[in-house]
């Protein structure tokens, strides 16, 4: 996702997992993609796992604010785009609004945000057998020990 947000021309910086942490980048480069996970999903006798995300397009406000409408527009285009690519590679976004805002980070900003959930193909993995080290395989007297 990051990957096909950073080839979009107006994303110029990342921001993982927490929108506020645009605050601490004080010179941060706009526009900014950036998003924070939601609750993920999957059954074991599905194909699919489901990822939620809140995704957010964030730019810098002029100083009479008259670029407002069309950062949000940008954004909107932007988040778009991305959920575009992802499709094209088999992730694909369920239905999704978009929500507008303004406010301030480091800096001004206006910006848009929509909450997706990506369906991806499980792609066959399968589950691992995992032994602990310590644990001999037929886990006799090793886990006694243990248990103690």
């Amino acid at each position: 996702m990051e990957a096909t947000a950073s080839v979009q021309p107006p994303v110029a910086s990342v921001v993982r997992n927490d929108i506020y942490r645009l605050n601490s980048i004080p010179a941060a480069r706009y526009g900014v993609f950036a998003w924070l996970q939601g609750e993920h999903r999957t059954a074991l006798d599905s194909s699919l796992q489901e990822f939620s995300f809140t995704l957010f397009y964030v730019d810098r406000l002029t100083f009479n604010k008259d670029n407002e409408i069309q950062i949000q527009s940008q954004g909107i285009e932007v988040l778009e785009n991305i959920l575009g690519r992802l499709a094209e590679v088999g992730i694909v976004a369920g239905e999704h609004s978009f929500r507008t805002f303004n406010e301030r980070f480091a800096d001004e900003c206006a910006g848009v945000y929509c909450s997706v959930t990506l369906e991806a193909p499980k792609d066959g993995t399968c589950p691992e057998d995992f032994v602990a080290p310590y644990f001999s395989l037929d886990f006799n007297d090793d886990y006694a020990i243990i248990k103690r």
